[in-house]
């Protein structure tokens, strides 16, 4: 079943037919820090089969954003400025005022799925081409703000 949801959520950030709502703002504290379920300074050590947790991801931030003619914004994050550890997600931007910026710090809340490939069509969409080829753990976004 996760093999198959990692195939559809590929699939989603690939072509982008698939929409899904999240809420901009969200007070809801069901979801444990990343922290607690990742060591986030080596994900690399967790398989596709080690990942699937409901998670908070706390002021993380942005390194690239880029939108689509659906007005979805796809965001690379990271814990730290510094950080080559890439998190990748797509945010159904109509549904809220606040733009996302480059710099800025996201909080997100929403299940961890595997590694993928930032394409090169992503790249040139809007992250720039040191993106390419990057390696990014997709996550399926709950709520953010």
């Amino acid at each position: 079943m996760k093999k198959l949801f990692l195939i559809l959520a590929s699939l989603f950030v690939g072509i982008s037919l698939v929409s899904f709502t999240a809420s901009a703002d969200s007070d809801d504290d069901d979801a444990p820090d990343i922290t607690t379920k990742y060591d986030i300074n080596n994900m690399d050590q967790y398989s596709d089969d080690d990942l699937g947790e409901y998670v908070t991801i706390n002021k993380f931030y942005v390194k690239a954003v880029s939108y689509d003619k659906h007005h979805k914004e796809r965001i690379i994050f990271t814990n730290t400025p510094q950080s080559d550890t890439y998190f990748f997600t797509v945010l159904n931007g109509n549904k809220h005022n606040k733009k996302i910026k480059v710099g800025k710090k996201v909080t997100i809340k929403g299940t961890v799925f595997g590694k993928q490939s930032i394409e090169k069509a992503q790249a040139n969409r809007g992250f720039g081409s040191n993106f390419y080829g990057k390696q990014a753990f997709f996550v399926l976004t709950d709520s953010y703000k």
